[in-house]
Formats: C-alpha cells, structure tokens, sequence
C-alpha cells in the first residue's frame, strides 16, 4: 500500500488508528528530519497526531467538511512529493497550520466563497470549536462568543491560536503572514479588549480569566 493510498483511506476515520493521547510526543526536528528521508513510520505519526488537529481548524474557515478533508488530503500527498526539497521547521504543527490555511483560502478564493477584507477572513467560531465552552453555562458562553466575535478578525484568530491551539508568536506569525512582533501585538490588544469588554459580566469574565491568565 503506498503512502497516498494509506492517507487517502484513514482521512475521515483518522481517530481509528490513534489519538493525540496514544502517541509518545516526539521532538519535531527528528521527526521532520526522519520523514524527510523517505520514513514511513514518521509520517504515519505526523497524521495520526494532526489530522483531527488540523480538521477542526480548518472548520474555523468553512462548514465544508468534506471540502476541508479534501484539503487536508492535499496537504499530505504535497508533503510525501516534495519532501526531499522540504526545509527545516521549527514546529511541525505551525508549519501544517500555515500550510492548511494558505490551501483553504486559495481553494475558497477560487470559488469566490470566501468573505474577506484588507482585515483578514471571516471565522466562524462554534460552541465546540473553543476551550471555553466547556466550562461555562449557555448564558457565559453565550456573551464571550459575542464579544469575541466583535473583535477584528485577526485579533480573533491570533487568541485562538496563542490560547487554545498553544502556537507560538513566531507560529503565530508565519500562519497570518505578519512579523512576530505583531503577532504579539495582536494577540495582546484583542485579550485586552475581550478583557474590558467582559469586565461587566462578573462570572464569564471570571471563568475568561482563569483560561486566559488575564
């Protein structure tokens, strides 16, 4: 069975042959380095510790499931072909962030589906598509989506991906496409705002606080 083939069965039942939980975590650069040279194992180990990853952040772009496993899809068959030219990454997952993305969009482009501006994209954010709503009642959950949701785009984008998803500034970066230092910028002025904005709800703010280490 080729490495397509094995990609192309497991992308919508990636959580039958393993979950975050069931892996030894590796250091990236030996995995980067082993699936450089031609490794099996170390690719078979990137999907099964990213493809359920990398789905429900591509969700954050389109309620297109199958369009974003398609996507996904992709993205691995481009990393088997092209993984000798591949370079050095720093974060594995940071990398398959930018790369999903820039795929997503380009496809959304295409079709003229995709709503944006000189701000960034649209996210759209869904009860479980965040850390929060797991710990709040309807009525909390309800007023942080809405003052999340009225910060910019890329504000909105940068909290999920510093908070919830735990990227870096520098991932952070590479995934919008600006310097480190805004991505920094970024993700302070909107927890900041969100922070303000939240300080008259007592118990949403409280819950925001404990999460967000505000």
């Amino acid at each position: 069975m080729s490495l397509k083939t094995f990609l192309y069965q497991h992308q919508e039942h990636s959580i039958s042959i393993g979950t975050v939980s069931d892996l030894e975590i590796r250091d990236d650069n030996v995995v980067w380095e082993s699936f450089k040279r031609g490794d099996q194992g170390s690719l078979v180990y990137i999907y099964r510790r990213y493809a359920n990853i990398l789905f429900n952040y591509g969700c954050q772009f389109s309620s297109r499931s199958e369009y974003i496993r398609d996507c996904i899809q992709e993205l691995f068959c481009d990393l088997i072909d092209s993984r000798k030219r591949l370079g050095e990454v720093k974060s594995i997952k940071g990398y398959l962030f930018a790369s999903l993305k820039r795929k997503i969009v380009r496809g959304l482009k295409k079709e003229e589906l995709l709503q944006h501006d000189e701000k960034g994209i649209e996210l759209s954010f869904t009860p479980t598509s965040l850390p929060i709503s797991q710990s709040l009642e309807r009525e909390q959950y309800a007023i942080i989506e809405r003052k999340l949701g009225e910060l910019p785009k890329n504000q909105r984008e940068a909290l999920v991906l510093y908070f919830y998803e735990g990227l870096s500034y520098v991932e952070i970066a590479e995934i919008l496409g600006i310097k480190v230092k805004s991505a920094r910028a970024l993700t302070y002025r909107g927890l900041d705002t969100l922070s303000r904005e939240l300080t008259p709800y007592k118990e949403a703010f409280y819950v925001l606080s404990l999460l967000f280490h505000i």
